[in-house]
């Protein structure tokens, strides 16, 4: 836990203080912090951070005007004095959402989901490479190579690989920050695919193999940013 790289945007200098000392009881030391989204904006455009502590009314930007123009992001945990956006938060498909004050403990339990879903430094050096997947009461190991896309099915994920297909109880949010952002993209709420296994797009659908996965609006902009690497 103790390489994890964070990001803290908080214009209350006070609630930024407390991330900061709680990630610090932690033995974190890699911690950046910005009072405004436009200076987050920069800072995430020029290193990479495995968590986002994310607060919403700021000046200028919010932090949901923030996560729009993110074409790829870190684990967002939302760090607010309101409760009011905790639905549009989870539609973000944000890993946490703490109302402030919130407590050590609370924060310990957000920490602890972090590492348990696997953000990226948190991983130990093979599951870069391959991941163990709970399915059918047993644990299967993927390899990341393999993966052609993976589609969300409520609570479920249907993994279809190279070898084969694998259904897990798991979100699509979490598998998608397993994966190495590089090589994936979210391409629609249901679906991310492995950006090199796409034959063709067309109609705003990326197709692999047979399989036509439609791009979501929001998501367009990044994706076809991606293949014209």
């Amino acid at each position: 836990m103790k390489d994890l790289r964070c990001l803290i945007v908080d214009d209350e200098p006070l609630a930024t203080d407390v991330v900061v000392n709680y990630l610090e009881r932690l033995d974190i030391r890699a911690i950046t912090h910005c009072d405004n989204a436009i200076d987050a904006f920069r800072q995430l455009q020029q290193q990479p951070f495995d968590l986002l502590f994310l607060d919403i009314e700021m000046p200028q930007l919010t932090g949901f005007d923030l996560l729009k123009i993110l074409p790829r992001r870190p684990l967002v945990i939302i760090t607010t004095a309101y409760r009011d956006y905790a639905v549009e938060g989870f539609e973000w498909e944000v890993l946490d959402y703490l109302v402030k004050p919130f407590s050590f403990p609370r924060f310990m339990q957000t920490m602890e989901k972090a590492v348990r879903i696997g953000a990226p430094s948190a991983l130990p050096p093979d599951e870069k490479d391959a991941l163990f997947l709970k399915t059918d009461r047993q644990w299967v190991r993927i390899d990341v190579a393999d993966i052609q896309y993976v589609e969300s099915m409520k609570d479920y994920i249907r993994v279809v690989t190279t070898k084969g297909e694998f259904i897990c109880h798991q979100s699509l949010a979490d598998i998608t920050a397993r994966l190495p952002t590089e090589f994936f993209c979210r391409v629609h709420r249901s679906y991310t695919v492995a950006i090199k296994k796409i034959d063709h797009v067309r109609h705003h659908c990326a197709h692999i193999g047979a399989k036509a996965i439609p791009i979501s609006r929001a998501n367009r902009e990044e994706v076809y940013r991606r293949l014209d690497r």
